[in-house]
C-alpha cells in the first residue's frame, strides 16, 4: 500500500512538474528575446526565429501597408501596377528578411522610445508596462503576447507569436505598432418627456 502511495505522489509531483515547465517555456523564450535585444546578440536572437514564417508575416503587413494585399473580385484580374508592386515588396522582404540583416532589422523595426518617455521607464512605469501586457496561449502550441511600447500610447501593442518547432518554442509571427483608428463616440440625445 505505501509503494502505490510513493509511486502515486511521484506521478503527480512529475505531473505538475512537466506542467510547470511547459508553462513557463515560452516566458523563457521571451526573456531570452528581450536579453538578445537588450545585448544586441543577434545570432542569438535569430536561432529563436522560423525566418519562413516571419517573412511571410512581414510581407503581410508591408502589403497591407501599401493597400496591396485586396484581393480583386472574382470576374476581374489584378491592375498590373499591383501586381508588379506586390512583386517587387515580396522579393524585397525575401532579400531584406534573413539573420545577416536582422541586427539592422531589429534597429529599424523598434519604434525608438521618445526622451519624455524615459522618466516613465523607472520601476512604477515597468509595473504598469507589465499590467498592460497580455500573455496567452492561443493553442497548446501557440502562445501570444502583446506588449505596449512605452512613448507609443496611441498605438496598438506590439504582437509576437511564438510555436513550438522542434521541441522549442520560435517566434513565428511579429505584427508591428501602428497608429489605432480613432471612432466617433456620438451619445444620443436624451428623450423628451411629455410635460
Amino acid at each position: 500500500m505505501l509503494r502505490h502511495q510513493a509511486a502515486r505522489r511521484v506521478c503527480v509531483w512529475s505531473a505538475l512538474l512537466a506542467l510547470g515547465l511547459y508553462v513557463s517555456s515560452p516566458l523563457i523564450t521571451l526573456f531570452n528575446v528581450a536579453a538578445d535585444l537588450h545585448t544586441h546578440d543577434m545570432a542569438a536572437l535569430g536561432r529563436l526565429i522560423n525566418w519562413r514564417s516571419l517573412d511571410t508575416s512581414i510581407k503581410q503587413q508591408v502589403l497591407a501597408g501599401l493597400h496591396l494585399d485586396a484581393q480583386p473580385p472574382a470576374d476581374e484580374l489584378p491592375e498590373f501596377g499591383s501586381s508588379f508592386a506586390s512583386s517587387a515588396v515580396s522579393n524585397a522582404v525575401d532579400h531584406t528578411v534573413t539573420s545577416a540583416n536582422l541586427g539592422t532589422l531589429v534597429d529599424q523595426a523598434m519604434p525608438a522610445i521618445p526622451p519624455e518617455a524615459y522618466p516613465t521607464l523607472n520601476l512604477r512605469g515597468m509595473t504598469t508596462l507589465l499590467r498592460q501586457t497580455s500573455l496567452r496561449f492561443a493553442r497548446l502550441d501557440c502562445f501570444v503576447a502583446e506588449i505596449p511600447v512605452p512613448g507609443h500610447a496611441d498605438e496598438t501593442p506590439l504582437h509576437i507569436e511564438l510555436r513550438i518547432q522542434g521541441w522549442h518554442w520560435k517566434i513565428t509571427n511579429v505584427t508591428f505598432p501602428v497608429a489605432r483608428t480613432r471612432t466617433l463616440h456620438v451619445e444620443a440625445p436624451a428623450p423628451a418627456h411629455a410635460a
